[in-house]
Order: structure tokens, then sequence, then C-alpha cells
């Protein structure tokens, strides 16, 4: 598969991942939180802040994607180990350990309000471990591509400087 014919199938899984959050963000989650505010009257009080944390955790899952497609844009330039993309990964690794604190946050706000929602907090410390795997591994792919870039241009100065020689 050729650089940018990967970039584009990286870019439309990145369309489609944005697409999906759009629907569960602006539909379905304020759907289900209508139908649980509906179902159980003590926790209504709970309606708007469920959903502006909701947005809150939906701001950072974008500026992951936008960072994203800024490799992606590098993989199709045929640039996959550059300064820009190993940057792009040091910034995804920051906004998951950020989304892993923000779940964490909602689940001593739940536990504060001694709200016991098995199903959701199940739910919640599963997000909070799959955001700091996201950034461990962004972090390792940070580095790796950053070490990689490095070689690449030292290479690159022996080339030329044997081309000098010559």
């Amino acid at each position: 598969m050729q650089q940018k014919e990967i970039s584009r199938w990286l870019k439309a899984i990145t369309i489609v991942l944005a697409l999906m959050g759009a629907v569960f963000f602006l539909y379905i989650m304020p759907v289900l939180a209508m139908s649980w505010r509906d179902a159980d009257e003590s926790l209504a009080y709970l309606f708007m802040p469920g959903l502006l944390y909701g947005w809150c955790i939906a701001v950072i899952c974008y500026a992951i994607l936008y960072q994203f497609w800024k490799v992606c844009v590098q993989i199709g330039k045929d640039n996959s180990f550059s300064k820009e993309n190993a940057k792009c990964f040091r910034n995804i690794s920051h906004f998951a350990l950020l989304l892993a604190v923000v779940w964490f946050a909602g689940i001593v706000f739940l536990a504060i309000l001694a709200v016991r929602q098995p199903g959701i907090s199940i739910f919640m410390i599963t997000a909070v471990l799959l955001s700091v795997m996201i950034s461990v591994l962004a972090a390792a792919l940070s580095h790796l591509v950053l070490k990689a870039y490095e070689l690449k241009q030292e290479n690159e100065q022996l080339i030329r400087y044997n081309e000098s020689i010559i």
C-alpha cells in the first residue's frame, strides 16, 4: 500500500469516527440522559451537569482526532517519521491522559454524591483504563517516531557527506 492510500484510509476512518462521535454526543447521549432523568426523578438534578460533562469529554476526543488527522496528512506527504508527527503523538498522549483525569473526576463526583449505578461505574472505570492505555501507547509512538526521525536525519547527513567527498 502506498503512503497516499494509507493516508486516505486513515483519514476516512477518522472522519467515520468523528461522525459517529457527533451522532453519539449530539443525539444519543442527550436522549439517554432524558430517558434516565424521566426514569429516576431522584437523579434529575444530574441532567445538565451530565450533558456538560459529556460534551467536555467530546471536546477532548475531537482534539485527539484532530491531532491524528495531522499525522495522516504527514503520512500522505511521505513524511511519517517527522518532528511534527512526534509532537502530534505527544499531544495525543497528553489529551488522553487529560481524558483519563476527567473520567476519574466523574467517578469521584458520583461517589461523593453517593450515586450508585454499577453499569455507569464499570463503564467509567473502563474508560479511565482505556484512556491511560492510549496515553501510554501514544507516548511510546511519539518517542519511536522522534528516534526514527533522528536516525533519518543522521542517515541523510552521512549521504550528503559521502556525496561531497566523491
